[in-house]
C-alpha cells in the first residue's frame, strides 16, 4: 500500500475515532419540562406561555448556551398541559419524566397543577421547582401533615401571610364595616384549605360569617348564595374562585343588586382577561397581589427588574401582563443559578446547590428552608378602570405585611 495513502487512511481513521468524542464533549443539553394549565378553567394561568420560555431561553442559547462548569449547555424545554386538573397534571408530568426523560421539571399554577408533578418527581428522583401555589396547599398532604420533599423546591406566598394581608385590608376599609362577612370557598384544594385557615381568624376578629358551604367548581346558579348574603347584610365577601366561577358569581350578584363594600377574591382576580370581561362588575375588586412590577428584585439571567419584564411582555405580545409571568421567569433563574453553582447538571449536585439558594429574582429573594420552600412577599391589589387605556389595571393598595412591595394607589370601596 502506498505510504501516502496509508497515512491518509490512518489520519481519516483517527479523525473518525476522535470526532465522536469531541462532539460528545460539546453536546451538553439540559432538558426542562414545564407543566402549566394551557386549557381548562385555569388556562389564564398559562397565558404567558410560551413567550416567557422563549424570552428567557433564546438569548442564552444564542449566546452559546448556559455556562456550566467548563461546558456551554444548550437549553431545551417542552410545555406540558395540565388541563387544569390533578389528573391532567399527573399525566403531563409522567410523560415528561418517563417518556421524554427530562433532566428537570417545573410546574406552576395552583395545587391542581403543582402537587401531582411534585409527588411524581419525588417518586422518580427528578429535581423539580414549583411555584404559583400557596405554600400550605403544596406542603400539607390529605392527612393534614407536612410532606417531606427531597427533590422538589417551592416558592410562593404563605397562607398565614395571605390571611394577615386580608385582615389588614378589611380593617383598612374606608368607613369600616358592620362585621358581617360572606364566604366564597369552593370544594377544591384552595377553597378547602383557605376556609380552614380564614374562618377561625375572621371569627377571632369578632366578625360574623355567612358560610354557604363548599360548593363544586362550575356552579351555574349562585342565587341562593347571594340571597344569604343579602339577608345577613354582608358588607365584605372573601373567596377564592377560578375565573369562570368568579365571572359567573359577580355578574349574577350585580344583576341581583347585591353591592357589598368590599370583595376580596383570589385566584381568578389575578388575570386581566377575565377581569376585563367582567366590565363594571370587576371595578374595585380586591385580591392578593402575588406579583406585579411593585415587587422588588431583578433577574440574574436578564438583568431586568419587574417593570422591565412587564414592558417587554406587553410590547411584544400586545397583551396585559399576568402575575405568573414573574414566577415563571424566577423559576428559570432559580434552576439556572443552581445548575451553574453546581458546575454540572448531575442531579445530586444540583439538589445540593438548590439547598443553598439565596437568589435575588423579580419576585424577591428566594431562599429555601429545611422543608424546601421559600416564602415570598405579597401585597393587596385592587382593580381600577383606566380611562386612558380603556381597560382594568391592577394597583397595589396595601403593603403593611411586606412594605418592600410598593404601594401604588389608595384603597376604595367596591363600585365607588
Amino acid at each position: 500500500m502506498n505510504w501516502t495513502l496509508k497515512l491518509a487512511a490512518m489520519a481519516v481513521g483517527g479523525a473518525c475515532a476522535i470526532l465522536p468524542l469531541a462532539a460528545l464533549a460539546q453536546a451538553c443539553t439540559i432538558k426542562i419540562g414545564r407543566v402549566v394549565p394551557v386549557t381548562g378553567p385555569l388556562a389564564d394561568v398559562g397565558k404567558d406561555t410560551p413567550w416567557v420560555d422563549d424570552a428567557k431561553i433564546n438569548p442564552i442559547n444564542k449566546a452559546g448556551g448556559l455556562k456550566v462548569g467548563n461546558d456551554s449547555c444548550k437549553i431545551e424545554y417542552k410545555i406540558y398541559d395540565s388541563k387544569s386538573t390533578v389528573a391532567g397534571s399527573a399525566e403531563a408530568a409522567t410523560r415528561a419524566i418517563l417518556q421524554d426523560k427530562v433532566d428537570f421539571l417545573m410546574a406552576q399554577g395552583t395545587p391542581d397543577t403543582t402537587n401531582a408533578p411534585a409527588d411524581l418527581c419525588e417518586r422518580n428522583q427528578v429535581p423539580c421547582i414549583t411555584s404559583n401555589t400557596p405554600v400550605e396547599p403544596w406542603l400539607f398532604g390529605p392527612d393534614g401533615k407536612p410532606k417531606t420533599y427531597k427533590y422538589t423546591y417551592h416558592f410562593f406566598f404563605s397562607v398565614p401571610d395571605l390571611v394577615a394581608n386580608h385582615v389588614g385590608m378589611i380593617k383598612s376599609l374606608p368607613g369600616g364595616f358592620n362585621g358581617s362577612i360572606g364566604y366564597l370557598y369552593p370544594n377544591d384544594p384552595d377553597g378547602t384549605v383557605f376556609a380552614q385557615l380564614f374562618d377561625p381568624t375572621f371569627k377571632k376578629e369578632g366578625w360574623k360569617p355567612t358560610d354557604p358551604g363548599r360548593f363544586q367548581q362550575g356552579l351555574p346558579d349562585f342565587s341562593s348564595v347571594i340571597n344569604q348574603f343579602k339577608r345577613n347584610k354582608v358588607e365584605v365577601v372573601a373567596g377564592v374562585l377560578a375565573p369562570p366561577d368568579m365571572q359567573n358569581y359577580l355578574q349574577q350578584a350585580a344583576q341581583a343588586g347585591f353591592v357589598p363594600k368590599m370583595y376580596i377574591i383570589d385566584k381568578g382576580t389575578g388575570y386581566p382577561e377575565p377581569m376585563n370581561a367582567l366590565g363594571k362588575a370587576g371595578y374595585g375588586v380586591l385580591s392578593v397581589n402575588f406579583w406585579s412590577p411593585a415587587y422588588p428584585g431583578k433577574s440574574k439571567f436578564g438583568g431586568y427588574d419587574g417593570q422591565g419584564l412587564v414592558d417587554a411582555y406587553e410590547k411584544q405580545t400586545g397583551k396585559q401582563f399576568i402575575p405568573p409571568l414573574g414566577y415563571d421567569d424566577a423559576s428559570y433563574d432559580v434552576l439556572f443559578d443552581a445548575i451553574q453553582r453546581a458546575g454540572t447538571k448531575d442531579r445530586a449536585a444540583v439538589l445540593k446547590a438548590l439547598d443553598a439558594t439565596a437568589l435575588d429574582t423579580v419576585v424577591g429573594k428566594v431562599k429555601f428552608n429545611a422543608q424546601h420552600y421559600s416564602v415570598q412577599p405579597l401585597g393587596g391589589a385592587q382593580w381600577r378602570y383606566d380611562a386612558a387605556t380603556k381597560r382594568l389595571v391592577k394597583e397595589n393598595v396595601y403593603n403593611a405585611v411586606y412594605p418592600e412591595v410598593k404601594k401604588t394607589s389608595e384603597m376604595k370601596l367596591y363600585a365607588q
